[in-house]
């Protein structure tokens, strides 16, 4: 890694432990560039402002966060399953706590960012249907196939998202370990939807890798199309 690359990654280090303490909102370039024990000309060096360095962040997270999804599956004999599956989104999000803001919409951390309809991930929703992905789970004998596809996207969701939010309900020192939620949670799902013949580990494992990738891709198209459009805002702007 370069000089400057060290140096980008510093400052990403440091707008993560910013925006986690005082939230986007809150946090200013003058904040990162202190946590980063740089200056603000540096920081502005780097990046133009603080939405691009937040959105710089953002996809940094995600693909960090992703593949840690990845690894932990595919370590896991049990992870071409959808409890095995949940266990390794349960590590990946537990070991970075700005994506696990981002998935539960923690407007404390996130502000409003989230909700602007432009907006880095605004695109990777596009066309994407997690019934979809489960009806492939199905085809691929790794599901039961005796309940829709919808209600089970819809009650992993439940699942998934309460398990996030519980922080808002119940204190944080009044929680269970997480490793031993994530194994339960795990073990009750495969037990209600895994086939009565199981299924192939290999081929579901394939799936998830398959849209995790398509996700990814999705995520980096978003990039690209949101750089053109602030790189033609700012053309536009001189020009005036």
């Amino acid at each position: 890694m370069s000089e400057n690359d060290q140096r980008r990654e510093q400052i990403l280090d440091a707008a993560a432990a910013v925006i986690i303490r005082l939230g986007y909102n809150k946090a200013t370039m003058g904040d990162i560039a202190e946590e980063a024990g740089a200056s603000r000309r540096t920081v502005y060096l780097y990046f133009k402002g603080k939405e691009e360095l937040f959105e710089a962040l953002l996809y940094r997270e995600y693909m960090h966060y992703s593949q840690a999804f990845l690894e932990q599956m595919e370590a896991d004999p049990r992870g071409g399953t959808v409890g095995g599956s949940y266990r390794a989104l349960f590590k990946a999000v537990s070991s970075r706590p700005l994506m696990a803001a981002i998935m539960r919409r923690d407007r404390r951390v996130i502000g409003n960012y989230l909700r602007k309809t432009e907006n880095l991930f605004a695109g990777m929703s596009s066309g994407w249907d997690s019934a979809d992905f489960y009806r492939a789970l199905q085809a691929a004998g790794a599901l039961r196939k005796d309940i829709d596809a919808a209600v089970i996207a819809h009650v992993i969701e439940i699942i998934s998202y309460g398990q996030l939010m519980m922080e808002d309900f119940k204190p944080r020192e009044r929680f269970p370990p997480d490793d031993e939620v994530a194994e339960a949670l795990a073990d009750m799902m495969d037990r209600a939807l895994l086939p009565k013949e199981g299924g192939s580990s290999r081929r579901s494992k394939a799936i998830f890798r398959q849209v995790t990738e398509a996700a990814r891709a999705r995520l980096e198209r978003s990039k690209r199309a949101r750089e053109a459009t602030q790189t033609t805002r700012q053309g536009a702007a001189n020009d005036d």
